[in-house]
């Protein structure tokens, strides 16, 4: 107690901890901002591996898919045999398929599962990038346009490896950002490894990075000591084509499946603006976006990539659209990513116009995580929630029409093989002949790839035609006798299938039916689908 003139002032007593009350809970710990910033890429993980799975098993397996599964059901030395004539590129991807479809089968669903789930990995690792590049705004912006994008819906549902090249590109890229910020040996040498199974899982991932060496470069004014980062990448790069080097010899040698028709500007353009990230493979046979638009969802593709193309430019034409990273990094966000969405394109288009046709839309689908962050980069500048949520939105009603075409019975360029598999397995008896004509007019391929696709139903069938199977040749499709040297079995059997291929245009007769048809037998049922006939013939 203190007096002081006519006040008295008395000292509070010592405060003491004050105790819980019995029964009473403690307060909740915060989460550590380490546990926070695994919390986004998880549920955006998620919910893009859900967005892409939904219908994924309805349209029906095509000739790229069919491809994997032929090699993929070998044994692995027979895969190796086939590797040294074909598809090495994909070898690695094959092998990991092989041992997937020993544990989980081979329906369209199975066969596509794993790269819905490279589609999730791929879009946690666009959240993790974005977040390093922006902040969260930039991270929950970017995973959700990257998981609405119409390439990474398609590809989501595609049994090739390109949703893997996405994961891997952007992780890849994630490692860079890490070697670069703590200039440790031991992050460049995680570099070269992943890097060395990027090219291994698909050869043009080498130039992503390729691109990667240009970030650093385009950079060199705020880095620390540049030429030893410089030297640094450099190292991993050459020790990545080191240990990929037996696989790219192969592949380098292989150029029978490049495109063989040469670039014209009004098709590239039309593939660049639409087909790269605004629809995907198209619904339809054709290979182009129609313009005027003759359906929904061509018209949604244009509109899509008029609205895309508009975000990614916007914050090149005007500075404060641009990312805020949350702290300073020792590399712009538009340093990173514009050499990865521009540079590989830009060198496979210039050399198909010089030298050799290379330029295919999908071997780009490694691009789309840049492609969605700067996208994603203006939207994460709008203050207001409710509006960011509305953008978002509004992104994934323009793209809704291109996500449900993709999802249509014959959405894989037009291929109807599971209708005419399931024709077969409703009327054909075990044991009948069965005869599959040429993919394409004097085609060394048959349409035996129905077969492949769905052999749990065509198995009990006899291919009158077939010569050596894939697995016998060391090839993707094996070998086939054509249709005049079978006089033998067409003038006895009593049941003859025919399955034959019209490329989207069915004419009345085929030759095909009409050579069968003098060795005695008569049609007595067809059934035309969009790409496929399938004609029963009787004695």
């Amino acid at each position: 107690m203190i007096e002081t003139g006519s006040q008295r002032l008395v000292a509070a007593p010592p405060s003491r901890p004050r105790g819980r009350v019995i029964g009473e809970r403690a307060p909740a710990p915060r989460p550590t901002r380490r546990r926070r910033g695994w919390v986004d890429p998880l549920w955006l993980g998620v919910v893009a591996t859900l967005v892409v799975s939904i219908g994924s098993w309805i349209p029906s397996k095509w000739s790229d898919e069919v491809a994997t599964q032929s090699a993929a059901s070998r044994s692995v030395g027979q895969l190796w045999q086939m590797m040294q004539n074909v598809d090495a590129v994909h070898g690695a991807y094959y092998l990991f398929m092989h041992f997937w479809i020993i544990g989980f089968g081979t329906s369209n669903f199975a066969l596509r599962a794993p790269s819905m789930m490279a589609v999730g990995i791929a879009c946690a690792g666009v959240a993790v990038l974005g977040h390093r590049l922006g902040g969260r705004r930039l991270a929950v912006l970017g995973g959700l346009v990257f998981a609405i994008l119409p390439r990474v819906t398609w590809m989501g549902m595609e049994a090739r490896s390109l949703a893997f090249t996405a994961a891997v590109a952007v992780w890849l890229t994630v490692i860079l950002l890490k070697a670069i910020e703590r200039r440790a040996v031991s992050w460049w040498a995680i570099y070269a490894g992943l890097g060395a199974l990027a090219v291994v899982l698909n050869i043009y991932l080498a130039l992503l990075i390729v691109a990667h060496g240009v970030a650093i470069a385009l950079a060199r004014g705020r880095l620390e000591r540049p030429r030893r980062l410089l030297l640094g990448w450099a190292t991993g790069a050459l020790i990545a084509a080191a240990v990929s080097f037996p696989i790219d010899r192969l592949t380098m040698g292989q150029t029978g499946q490049l495109p063989k028709t040469p670039l014209t500007p009004t098709g590239t353009l039309d593939t660049l603006l639409f087909a790269q990230y605004f629809s995907g493979a198209t619904p339809t046979v054709a290979r182009s976006v129609p313009f005027p638009p003759t359906g929904l969802w061509s018209a949604a593709v244009i509109i899509a990539a008029i609205l895309g193309w508009s975000l990614i430019l916007a914050p090149l034409a005007w500075r404060r659209l641009r990312p805020i990273p949350p702290r300073r990094l020792p590399i712009s966000p538009l340093q990173l990513l514009l050499p990865w969405a521009v540079l590989p394109i830009v060198l496979v288009i210039t050399y198909s116009a010089i030298v050799h046709p290379m330029y295919s839309a999908r071997y780009f689908s490694f691009t789309t995580p840049a492609i969605a962050l700067l996208i994603a980069s203006p939207l994460a500048r709008i203050r207001i929630p409710w509006m960011r949520v509305a953008a978002v939105a509004m992104v994934a009603v323009v793209v809704l029409p291109v996500y449900i075409a993709q999802r249509g019975p014959t959405a894989k360029n037009g291929t109807d093989w599971q209708q005419a598999a399931a024709i077969l397995q409703a009327h054909a008896a075990p044991g009948q002949d069965i005869y599959y004509g040429p993919v394409r007019s004097h085609s060394l391929v048959s349409m035996r790839k129905l077969r492949d696709a769905y052999p749990a139903v065509l198995d009990q069938l006899h291919d009158i035609s077939l010569r050596t199977t894939g697995a016998q040749s060391a090839t993707l499709w094996g070998t086939h006798w054509s249709l005049n040297t079978e006089n033998a079995t067409l003038r006895t059997t009593p049941v003859l299938w025919a399955v034959i291929e019209h490329s989207g245009t069915p004419s009345k007769t085929t030759a095909q039916e009409r050579y069968i048809e003098t060795q005695g037998l008569r049609m007595v049922h067809i059934w035309r689908g969009s790409m496929t006939d399938v004609v029963e013939f009787e004695r």
